[in-house]
């Protein structure tokens, strides 16, 4: 609360942050269960998998990735939308953005370890090479969600839009999946789409970036009631029908979406009600988690040649020294990632005259929103 002016003070009372504290501490929160999880995978031995608590955490994690994408979903969008951007410049906007995570995403996965095969064309080797993981991922659904926002001025009609999207995606999924395992793609368009090699192929995982689009547009319209009530009063509805309607969500796409867009809403609302002196820390986090990601993937997972604590250790550790190694995975991933995210807002702000790691007030970079791949990118 800002204190009162006292008499005769005529000093003007400062602005109200820009900045949408309860998106960044939904990223912030993200980032810290991508960074633990990954590494818990990495190392936890399957005896410690199978204890009681470490299963319920194992079926919360899941909600991670889709996080993620709801996450960027509702930066980008609400940033479209409050600088007004329409037509092309809101692809010349993105699209350099969706080539860095391009860059990054191909280059983590490159298959160092089989460089033989993989300029001698065979097909595993390039099968992993271009199958979508988080980043990739997330650059398709930027992609796609800058094209139809370019086209769209209006804050109803791109809603719309976005609704119609996010329903259609795991709607068809099923279909094309089958298309696809009936044979006749191409490797690169199977693995991008529907690939089952793929850890986040679009279809039908673009639907909880399209699913935070939505949200961040219709949240712009909301001043009254707490954004976090928004979220957390429909995904409670939600889940309460998807339980009472037995919907199991192993059945098919549509369900598994549904249950986990309820479970994400829920955790962006729980964490939306952090402590906001808590912001200075969480806010820096959530905005580097392109960073933390490249940073910490290696460490848990392995880079083509380079061996990370999985192929290090195995699943080999008992519940606390996993837990000790993913804090400091934790703490060298953001001690790595923090210096860098601001030395590329410097490099930015040179080439396009703006102020040092500053965009449009309140802006949220898309580029690093989502990010989080479940299997080890190394060979």
């Amino acid at each position: 609360m800002t204190p009162p002016e006292a008499p005769g003070d005529t000093r003007p009372a400062p602005a109200p942050s820009p900045r949408n504290l309860g998106l960044d501490r939904a990223r912030a929160v993200a980032v810290i269960a991508m960074v633990m999880g990954h590494t818990l995978d990495a190392v936890l031995s399957d005896a410690a998998r199978d204890g009681v608590g470490m299963l319920a955490y194992w079926s919360m994690r899941a909600v991670t990735a889709p996080l993620f994408l709801f996450v960027a979903g509702w930066a980008f969008s609400t940033t479209v939308q409050r600088t007004g951007a329409h037509g092309p410049g809101v692809l010349r906007r993105y699209l350099p953005r969706v080539g860095l995570l391009l860059f990054w995403g191909y280059l983590l996965r490159w298959p160092g370890w089989g460089l033989p095969a993989f300029f001698a064309g065979d097909v595993a080797v390039w099968r992993h090479f271009l199958s979508f993981d988080a980043l990739h991922g997330v650059a398709g659904s930027l992609l796609l969600g800058a094209g139809v926002l370019s086209v769209l001025r209006g804050r109803a009609a791109r809603m719309a839009a976005l609704a119609s999207l996010a329903v259609l995606f795991p709607c068809v999924s099923p279909g094309l999946r089958a298309s696809a395992e009936a044979g006749g793609w191409p490797l690169a368009l199977e693995l991008a789409l529907v690939g089952k090699a793929s850890n986040f192929p679009l279809f039908p995982w673009a639907a909880y970036f399209f699913v935070g689009g939505l949200t961040g547009l219709g949240l712009a319209g909301v001043k009254r009631v707490p954004h976090w009530l928004c979220l957390m009063g429909p995904a409670c509805v939600l889940l309460a029908l998807m339980a009472l309607w037995g919907g199991d969500p192993k059945v098919s796409d549509p369900t598994l979406v549904a249950w986990r867009v309820g479970l994400l809403a829920v955790v962006a609302g729980l964490a939306m009600l952090l402590p906001s002196r808590w912001d200075g820390l969480l806010g820096p986090v959530g905005r580097a988690s392109l960073w933390v990601y490249v940073v910490h993937l290696p460490l848990a997972y392995g880079w083509s040649t380079f061996a990370g604590l999985g192929g290090r250790l195995g699943h080999s550790q008992d519940v606390l020294p996993s837990l000790g190694l993913a804090l400091s995975v934790l703490t060298v991933s953001l001690s790595l990632a923090l210096p860098a995210k601001k030395l590329h807002g410097r490099w930015r702000g040179r080439g396009t005259g703006a102020s040092p790691l500053r965009g449009a007030p309140g802006e949220e970079s898309s580029a690093g929103a989502a990010l989080v791949p479940e299997p080890p990118v190394s060979g």
